[in-house]
């Protein structure tokens, strides 16, 4: 059986990454048939340790892992390190003398447990005791609702995740009532002010991101627009002078950088730390979801049939979180920019040969299994073959952030 694998990310109040949700199916369609869910537990904790590299993944942050309640009985969490572990119950659990055990065990031994899409009943009574974490579906939950989670969070000393926390607004709710970890796409919108500017330090970037993606590639304009830039120029040639690239002499100039890229690989990265400059005072997760996007998008259209243009599909992905950085409308942005009419269409999710693509990407950070099917197909992509793009992007982002330290 194939290993499938999504994630989501948790935040704290700071909106850094806390923790990640991972999401493992069998396959895209009727993706538990046939399956039970003891081996699902059991597959989805053996593909994150040995298949997929658990430490890679979750880049050392927390890992939360679905369990039935067979799986909890059977103490399946026994070969996952306890420290950054934690078992996550569904809410239908039955809440007998044997599961109350079974999390004290767990409990015993280290490791954290959460109830998911909790809302207050006395039949979960029992398991608050051994819980150290609460996620409750923000929205659905009513304002009494909202005092009774609130009221066992004080009572067990539990700590909140807020699920579904769409906007700023939602994000700034769960705060006031108490809210502790967060897990949604309010840190992906953007936050609209009225006649905002763009400070000019950002329009120099956005010019530079245009002079890297003008069909005329001018090296010369590219060369002085860097080294206007003081933090990009240090950061580009630090880049190039890391164990990444295992050069034999070290790259002392924005020459000699331009130079050891090649015009293809200094698009790329040109765009990917000019951006990484303007998400600065962003939650970090907005760059890295960007840069997972950047490359998985580039996988997804090489392994498309018909196959697509890799170049133009990174570039989709880097600038598909523009809005949300900059506080400003996407349509605004690519205008700016001067893009392509199918890369501009795509960013502005019109029709597009190239939508697709980016609608798969986005599919994969929900755990959307029924759009990633369709839409795998829709591209006459090897299913197999993309969902290890998608792992093999979460690596290479993570990669890139630690060497880049962006």
């Amino acid at each position: 059986m194939d290993a499938f694998l999504a994630r989501q990310p948790i935040m704290d109040q700071q909106q850094r990454v806390y923790g990640y949700e991972l999401l493992f199916r069998s396959g895209t369609d009727n993706f538990f048939s046939g399956v039970n869910g003891e081996f699902a537990s059991a597959s989805v904790i053996s593909d994150a340790l040995h298949l997929h590299g658990l430490d890679k993944i979750t880049n050392g942050a927390r890992c939360f892992i679905n369990f039935t309640r067979q799986s909890l009985l059977d103490e399946l969490y026994a070969v996952l390190p306890c420290e950054t572990t934690v078992i996550e119950l569904k809410e239908s659990i039955q809440a007998d003398d044997a599961a109350v055990r079974a999390c004290r065990r767990a409990r015993d031994k280290g490791y954290s447990l959460a109830l998911e899409d909790y809302k207050p009943e006395p039949r979960l009574a029992p398991l608050l005791p051994f819980l150290d974490m609460l996620k409750v579906d923000f929205a659905s939950l009513s304002e009494s609702q909202h005092r009774l989670v609130a009221e066992s969070s004080r009572q067990f000393g539990l700590e909140l995740v807020a699920e579904k926390v769409e906007d700023p607004e939602q994000f700034r709710q769960a705060i006031d009532c108490g809210y502790n970890y967060f897990q949604g796409y309010f840190f992906c919108r953007p936050q609209l002010i009225q006649s905002k500017r763009l400070p000019a330090s950002q329009i120099q970037q956005i010019r530079l991101l245009r002079c890297v993606h003008d069909s005329e590639f001018l090296i010369d304009e590219v060369e002085e627009l860097i080294r206007q830039d003081v933090g990009l120029s240090y950061k580009l040639i630090r880049y190039l002078n890391s164990p990444l690239f295992s050069l034999r002499s070290k790259v002392e100039s924005i020459r000699h950088a331009i130079t050891i890229l090649g015009q293809t690989r200094l698009r790329q990265w040109v765009m990917l730390l000019t951006v990484g400059e303007l998400s600065s005072q962003k939650p970090a997760e907005l760059l890295n979801t960007c840069l997972i996007r950047a490359r998985f998008c580039e996988s997804i259209a090489a392994h498309s049939s018909p196959a697509k243009e890799t170049t133009e599909c990174f570039t989709m992905g880097l600038f598909s979180l523009l809005d949300a950085m900059l506080d400003q409308p996407m349509s605004d942005l690519v205008n700016e920019l001067a893009l392509a009419s199918r890369l501009r269409f795509a960013l502005l999710e019109r029709a597009s040969p190239l939508l697709a693509v980016l609608q798969l990407a986005m599919a994969f950070e929900q755990g959307d299994w029924m759009t990633i099917g369709a839409s795998i197909r829709e591209l006459g992509a090897d299913e197999k073959t993309i969902f290890a793009d998608y792992r093999d992007a979460v690596i290479w982002a993570s990669d890139i952030l630690r060497q880049a330290e962006i």
